[in-house]
């Protein structure tokens, strides 16, 4: 080795270097590449300096310079972990997603604690739609640097989407303590807002995200969007008007003005943006939703082949988006089964039970169940426009009653007869708990807690509210399962059990099953109602759900249309429907799907019987 050029090397290139580290902290970044080039000219094994090249280009969008001078920089030094962070972030830009998950877990592996190389990996995992991975890598680089606002801030989001919604909140708060002034956060706050109903507060912080930058494209698109949920249809048609123009890809932006155009009845014009929406670069969840959109509007002008076409399109995509986070639906049917387990084999009265004697008082909410689209976002509003009632719409709380109640009952041979009036009451705790997190309760009313699929669990809820009434919301099972089937529910593992027709039917028939088999064993105190005769003979079957219930009539159920309008955010897909008068066009729709329900009409036709539909 020739010691003495080694030597002059050293000395040019520290002088060099240092003067390039110096205009790259000013962020005058092709005066720093310059530079480092010349450094890598004296001296070629400098790896250091192809990695700040690597770097540098990066930010300057020259990716494929990037890639390479990594590739030089691992070629002098393969165990350099940042070099293989880099090299990542270089090919994640091409669009390499499978290089670039090797990269960043070859640089985890030589280097554990690199937060940004954790964070990066996230978002790639997040975009590939592991979210469970991206939630991982996420926390380990908070872990890492617990100031990681960036990482904070992705974990947020991701939360939010797992509906692990208490955590995001924690994640979130984090965040703006450290950045209050990121529009982004804030942002990604609004959505967490909006998952537990604080509307008003979300309609703030996207202002708020606004103020700080007027031309941030997601704080726009998701305010909007907001607005049209919140039916705020002025002020969601002036944001329309002014943004759309600014943005026309943005498919949000696109889908907010589709909604409504179909809220005005202009289904062609709805019908074009949204399909203009479906070119744009997508997701595969957000496109499959978009696809069942645009089947619900072709079947809005009767054109049944093409819209359940759309809808099967739409389905295929939302399970390969979903499938890998939630399961699928055979998940759902093990939880039904496991819930009718629970049910006793024979006749149980309210003397052969502990605890039923002790009135729980006027505590004792009423229970709307049935089945997903059902009607009962529609009773909802309905029971909720009238001023002595308070309804709770699909917040989970018997889950989280049901969930403590296996935990109490697990190994007994006879769960619901077992409960001591200590557990009940511990029950009724748990139950009451998790209202107060949704609603505060109005003196003087009576709670309707709406919940379809909680049909499954009946019996706990008798076992441990005797007096509770139960509404039973019927409709035709055909028509339950293809609207089911056409809808674009937020994922969960039960909503996977609608992605086929056929599995869609199987579910329908297995919770009503337990409903037909709690009804026979258990002296339940039910009020059946029927969508198609509610439509019909609205003022009739209004006041006699109103008399089994102990309330007298009042006038202002006949508003509930303008009642609903006025109650913000509905977070069922009937949303925009309940705002509008009672109409009829969605009875028997199935008829003109008929073809498709021959392979699963063994499975309904019991129940189209038993619920008197049979012609």
């Amino acid at each position: 080795m020739d010691f003495g050029k080694f030597v002059r090397q050293n000395v040019l290139t520290r002088s060099k270097k240092s003067k390039a580290a110096e205009l790259l902290r000013l962020n005058r970044l092709e005066e720093a590449e310059a530079l480092y080039g010349v450094v890598c000219r004296i001296d070629a094994a400098d790896s250091e300096a192809w990695l700040q090249r690597a770097g540098i280009c990066r930010r300057l969008g020259r990716f494929q310079d990037a890639e390479q001078f990594c590739r030089r920089a691992l070629t002098i030094n393969p165990h350099m972990a940042v070099a293989h962070q880099t090299l990542g972030a270089a090919l994640h830009c091409q669009g390499r997603v499978s290089d670039a998950l090797e990269a960043y877990r070859r640089a985890i592996r030589l280097q554990d604690d690199l937060a940004e190389t954790h964070y990066l990996l996230g978002n790639v995992l997040r975009e590939t739609g592991d979210s469970i991975g991206a939630i991982d890598c996420y926390r380990r680089a908070v872990e890492i640097n617990p100031d990681f606002v960036e990482a904070l801030c992705n974990l947020g989001a991701v939360l939010n989407a797992r509906e692990k919604v208490q955590e995001a909140v924690e994640v979130l708060n984090r965040a703006v303590k450290l950045r209050p002034d990121s529009p982004q956060i804030l942002c990604n706050m609004a959505l967490v807002l909006q998952g537990v109903d604080r509307h008003v507060e979300a309609l703030g912080k996207y202002r708020q995200a606004l103020r700080l930058k007027p031309d941030f494209e997601d704080a726009i698109c998701q305010l909007a969007a907001l607005l049209e949920k919140m039916n705020q249809l002025g002020e969601a048609v002036e944001m329309v008007e002014r943004y759309l123009p600014q943005f026309p890809n943005n498919h949000t932006l696109l889908m907010v003005a589709g909604k409504l155009k179909r809220r005005d009845k202009q289904i062609d014009a709805a019908l074009a943006l949204f399909e203009k929406a479906a070119l744009q670069p997508l997701g595969s969840l957000e496109r499959g939703i978009l696809q069942k959109e645009i089947g619900c509007l072709y079947d809005s002008k009767n054109e049944p082949e093409r819209a359940f076409w759309y809808w099967q399109e739409g389905n295929r995509l939302v399970a390969e988006a979903v499938a890998g986070d939630f399961g699928s639906g055979a998940h759902y049917l093990d939880r039904v089964r496991r819930m009718r387990s629970y049910l006793p084999e024979k006749c149980l009265n309210e003397v052969d039970v502990v605890g039923v004697d002790d009135d729980p008082g006027d505590d004792s909410p009423v229970f709307l169940l049935g089945f997903a689209r059902s009607g009962t976002t529609l009773l909802e509003q309905i029971l909720d426009s009238h001023p002595l009632l308070q309804t709770l719409g699909e917040k989970g709380t018997v889950d989280a009653m049901v969930k403590e109640f296996e935990a109490i009952v697990q190994g007994r041979t006879d769960p619901l007869q077992s409960l001591s009036v200590n557990e009940i009451a511990r029950l009724r705790e748990v139950y009451f708990r998790e209202v107060s997190k949704w609603v505060e309760r109005k003196a003087g009313t009576l709670l309707v807690d709406k919940m379809p699929l909680d049909t499954i669990n009946v019996h706990v809820i008798w076992r441990v509210f005797p007096k509770a009434r139960f509404l039973l919301a019927i409709r035709h099972p055909c028509d339950v399962c293809l609207s089911c089937f056409m809808q674009g529910f937020r994922a969960n593992e039960a909503m996977l059990s609608f992605l086929t027709l056929e599995n869609t039917a199987r579910t329908y028939g297995e919770v009503m099953q337990v409903w037909q088999a709690a009804l026979a064993r258990l002296p339940l105190n039910y009020h059946r109602i029927r969508y198609e005769d509610l439509v019909v003979n609205f003022e009739p079957e209004a006041r006699a759900l109103l008399d089994f219930m102990g309330v007298e009539w009042h006038d202002a159920v006949l508003n509930h249309a303008e009642h609903a309008g006025k109650r913000g955010s509905i977070k069922t897909p009937s949303y925009h429907q309940v705002t509008q008068p009672i109409y009829q066009h969605a009875k028997y729709r199935w008829k003109r799907y008929a073809p498709h329900f021959e392979p699963v009409m063994p499975t309904l036709q019991p129940f189209i019987e038993y619920f008197g539909y049979a012609e």
